[in-house]
Formats: C-alpha cells, sequence, structure tokens
C-alpha cells in the first residue's frame, strides 16, 4: 500500500470513529436568557421603541399620479413658452437681450382643469453681460406680473380628480 493511500485510509477510520462516538452538543441560550440582562442594559435610555398602528387620520383626496405627470408634461411642453415670451418682453424694457431668471409659481388647478389663483413665492431677474455673468439684478414685478397672467389663461386635460394646488419652479434665460 503506498504511503499516500494508508495516509488517508487512517485518517478516514479516525473521523469514522469519532462519528460514533458523537460530539458533546453544546448548551444554546435560550430565549429568557436576553430577559435576565434587561434591566442591566446601560443603554435602555437611549432605546426608542416604537408604536404602531391601523389607524390613519382621513388624507383627504388626492390626484392621481398619472394625471400630476400629464399637468407637468403639459406645462413643460405647451405653456413654458408663456415664460420665455415674458422674459422676452422684460428684456425690450431694458434694452438688453441678456437676462435670465428663477422663480417659484403656485396656482390652482380645479376639476374642469382651468388653473386660477397663481401667485409667485419666490421670483428674482438679473441682467448679464454677453459672456453670461450677472452684473445686477432688475426689479422683477412686471416678469412676475406676466407669469401670472399667463397661468391665468392655462387649462389642462386631463383634469384633476380634485381641485390640486401646483407648484412649479422655473429658470428662464440664456445662462441656465
Amino acid at each position: 500500500m503506498s504511503r499516500i493511500h494508508a495516509t488517508s485510509l487512517a485518517l478516514l477510520m479516525s473521523v469514522t470513529a469519532l462519528g460514533a462516538v458523537g460530539c458533546k452538543k453544546q448548551d444554546t441560550d435560550s430565549p429568557d436568557v436576553a430577559g435576565n440582562f434587561r434591566d442591566q442594559n446601560k443603554y435602555k435610555g437611549d432605546i426608542v421603541t416604537g408604536t404602531y398602528a391601523d389607524k390613519h387620520d382621513d388624507q383627504g383626496k388626492g390626484i392621481q399620479p398619472n394625471t400630476l405627470r400629464s399637468i407637468e408634461d403639459t406645462i413643460n411642453n405647451s405653456y413654458e413658452k408663456d415664460f420665455s415670451r415674458c422674459l422676452e418682453d422684460e428684456m425690450a424694457v431694458a434694452d438688453t437681450r441678456f437676462m435670465r431668471s428663477a422663480f417659484s409659481v403656485e396656482f390652482k388647478i380645479d376639476t374642469s382643469g382651468k388653473s386660477s389663483n397663481a401667485k409667485i413665492l419666490r421670483i428674482w431677474l438679473k441682467k448679464q453681460n454677453a459672456k453670461g455673468t450677472d452684473i445686477g439684478e432688475v426689479p422683477a414685478d412686471n416678469l412676475g406680473k406676466c407669469i401670472v397672467d399667463a397661468i391665468s389663461q392655462w387649462v389642462f386635460d386631463p383634469a384633476p380628480e380634485v381641485d390640486h394646488i401646483h407648484t412649479y419652479q422655473g429658470q428662464i434665460g440664456e445662462a441656465f
């Protein structure tokens, strides 16, 4: 018998002998072991436990995600040109071709699709040089009025299922 074969056979017999005798099963923790240490936990004050309830307050009626997507698509694909027209009017008044603006506007869309109650939440208008560097802020009152007037003419199809307050954040001008 070769030496490697003899060593392999001896090893196999040792493993078999151990398997027949068996190994002592180690003790496992009982689920109550952790309970013994619960009051001794130094992090007890840091532990936050949640409360769960199946009851929820009525959240009211909402707008369908597809309808919201349709409203945003309509603004981006059809009505955004109104904002550019408003900026072009401001550039004509300021006798420059280099202006830009950023704004937030909120308006209501009723269940017939008609928009109303538009109000500017935030707006700025800046004059620029030919390289796109800001050279000064310009009053944005007329631009804001033009944006609000444009939104008052908008109609959305499909109309939302409930009256919807929509917030739009826009940027207009060459430097964006």
